[in-house]
């Protein structure tokens, strides 16, 4: 049927009357509409449009199609004389779009059991998904190896019609079965894509030959738990995948091939979220490499009736640090979209564009401001790196998202919500003024002439950890000090309690202070022991590793609590303001200056407590000092009230319509 609809449109979009696949075509349906077998002319008729040079498939004679191979007649093929007939009827084909013709033909045989799932198709609300998630644009470059009958990238090539063209050196495609490459290069061309190739191959295969380079997106929903060989002879990034299980091998194929700012999107069984073994060593080292953007849970049934189960969708990244902003690398969104979906008795669920466009617009509203963007209680959690290690690396959006309570029988008040947002813009007005006022008064006191000196950290320090170690813990040292928290040995994971003693962490520390909200304790007692590692008000706690220049100063409610292993302490002297050397700390200049003096990966940098000390600080009188940081302070401020009033604005976006229809 697929050779014959691209058949129909060729001959209906280029054909002339006196072209020999156009009267070919004219007797073959002619012959159908009475009844005798179309496929001697039809045969001939495809033999003659191959040969004109604008038919998308040049090649279509090599592709051993048997329907119209002109061996058999009508008793092999009873429903094609019928077929035909059936494309002479209105609406006239330039009417109608033979494109969803093919889908809805693909997603018959699906249907009536003709494919495999998982192999062979997938269906479109699940591409139309993984598309949009990707969301492919003119010009990039896309692969999908383990394309089956071609859906998903016919539903990309869709996409990005709306903006430009898709041409088949666009796209790179591979089946796993064999049968498969004739129908996906049909299909394509149907879609209108010029001269399609898709190949036949598996994942150690297109591991070890590379294609033809690197891509922008790869989309693909590949076989479900396969057996593969020779896993031994390819050097896998992440880990070797076990022979019975090709789930981390498609995996890792797909963020092998992307370029550095390239997005995967590709379905994966629900076991690999949690698998042990093997599979568990993966996606901690996926987690670790920060390829790992986005688990999206869906609902049972989609591919049905060959499974119920529910799937995930894995959205994979080559470097991350080229779709979140700065510092919220680490962390992964978790969308549990289980309960979406149109589930019709006896029928397979389906996806409707709401459903998909909900899902998509989460992930791209999260990637473009983590922060900003609030999680959603049923829905999605933006989870950071460390929550998910403790957790054994389970990526189960289960695991991670909380279940949505029951909805309240009463209706937002609207008006309550517009109230406080009215006073949040009287709030950030009025701070948005002392911010002015703070900056200007930083201008009038540092418009002198000359620059401040700068003098080396160690300089302001004057003094060493093996120093103040030796003195009494409880008596304020005569001099500043900066010195390195316990090593891995004085605290083991194992020693990490529930409640007692916090710990900070890296990942503790944020432009505004410290976060408690996935902070580690330790036992009263076993604080006592680690005394000298105590922090105390106005001290400034610097990580050591991962985003170098974060960092927070020590209030009162702080005092007391341990810095832990990957931080270090500066106890500024006093000639320096530590709010003051915090803002310095967090300035693009001073992170550039760490990071170029820095060690370890691209993805965990580590800078030494030798090299920290030759930091160079700029030194301003104590009176500017504070008036920077008192500025600093402001802005800090300043952006958590647009912060606030940015989630109440989405807050009454979301409830405001239910509040009014409920009065």
């Amino acid at each position: 049927m697929a050779t014959i609809l691209l058949l129909a449109g060729f001959v209906e979009a280029v054909g002339e009357p006196e072209d020999e696949f156009v009267k070919r075509w004219a007797r073959a349906t002619a012959e159908a509409q009475i009844g005798l077998s179309p496929l001697m002319d039809l045969h001939a008729a495809l033999r003659s449009a191959s040969r004109h040079p604008r038919f998308p498939l040049p090649d279509i004679n090599r592709l051993d199609v048997e329907l119209l191979d002109g061996s058999g007649g009508s008793d092999d093929v009873p429903w094609a004389a019928a077929f035909l007939a059936a494309l002479t009827q209105r609406p006239a084909l330039a009417d109608a779009s033979l494109a969803e013709i093919c889908d809805l033909l693909l997603e018959r045989h699906v249907q009536e059991g003709a494919f495999l799932a998982g192999e062979f198709h997938t269906p479109q609300s699940v591409a139309h998904l993984l598309v949009e998630t990707a969301a492919p644009q003119p010009g990039d470059r896309i692969l999908d190896p383990a394309c089956g009958a071609g859906g998903i990238l016919a539903a990309a090539v869709k996409r990005i019609a709306e903006h430009g063209r898709a041409d088949g050196a666009s796209l790179e495609a591979y089946a796993t079965d064999r049968s498969n490459p004739r129908l996906a290069m049909i299909n394509l061309a149907i879609h209108g894509v010029d001269q399609p190739v898709v190949g036949a191959s598996d994942p150690v295969s297109l591991y070890q030959h590379q294609g033809s380079g690197l891509v922008d997106r790869v989309v693909s929903n590949p076989p479900f738990n396969q057996r593969i060989k020779a896993v031994h002879a390819v050097g896998w990034p992440f880990g070797e995948p076990p022979e019975f299980n090709a789930n981390f091998a498609w995996l890792q194929l797909a963020w092998s091939r992307l370029s550095d700012k390239g997005l995967a999107a590709v379905v994966m069984p629900p076991g690999a979220a949690w698998s042990s073994g093997k599979g568990a060593m993966i996606r901690k080292n996926m987690l670790a490499g920060g390829a790992l953007m986005a688990v999206i849970a869906l609902p049972a049934n989609l591919f049905a009736p060959y499974t119920a189960i529910p799937v995930h969708v894995w959205v994979l990244a080559r470097n991350k640090a080229h779709h979140l902003p700065g510092g919220d690398a680490e962390s992964v969104l978790f969308i549990d979209a289980s309960n979406l979906g149109t589930q019709v008795p006896r029928q397979r669920c389906t996806l409707t564009a709401e459903d998909t466009g909900r899902i998509s617009e989460r992930f791209h509203a999260w990637r473009l401001s983590p922060l900003a963007t609030p999680d959603e209680v049923g829905f999605s959690r933006s989870v950071s790196h460390d929550e998910i290690v403790h957790n054994d690396g389970s990526l189960d959006p289960r695991r991670y998202i909380q279940v949505e309570q029951q909805l309240q029988t009463m209706a937002p008040d609207v008006g309550r919500m517009l109230d406080d947002l009215d006073r949040h813009g009287v709030a950030t007005s009025n701070s948005s003024r002392a911010v002015q006022e703070g900056l200007s008064v930083c201008g009038r006191l540092t418009r002198r002439g000359f620059e401040p000196p700068r003098v080396s950290l160690r300089s302001l320090v004057n003094g060493t950890p093996a120093d103040w170690f030796e003195e009494d813990p409880f008596e304020e040292p005569t001099s500043g000090l900066i010195f390195a928290g316990p090593s891995g040995s004085l605290i083991r994971a194992e020693n990490y309690v529930d409640d007692g003693v916090p710990v900070v962490m890296p990942k503790d520390l944020t432009s505004n202070g410290f976060s408690t909200a996935s902070i580690k304790h330790v036992a009263h007692r076993q604080a006592d022991e680690l005394e000298r590692f105590r922090l105390r008000l106005g001290d400034v706690v610097l990580a050591r590793r991962g985003e170098l220049g974060r960092c927070a100063v020590v209030r009162e409610e702080q005092q007391g609590w341990l810095c832990g292993t990957g931080c270090f302490v500066l106890r500024p002297p006093a000639e320096l303001d530590a709010d003051y050397f915090a803002a310095y700390l967090r300035t693009s200049e001073t992170r550039q200056w760490l990071e170029a003096h820095s060690t370890g990966s691209m993805t965990m940098k580590t800078i030494s407590l030798n090299a920290l000390n030759e930091l160079p600080v700029p030194l301003p009188d104590l009176g500017v000092q504070q008036a920077i940081a008192d500025a600093m302070r402001q802005l800090d401020e300043h952006e958590r009230g647009l912060q606030e009033q940015l989630a109440l604005t989405q807050q009454i976006r979301r409830d405001s319509l239910t509040g009014l229809l409920r009065g």
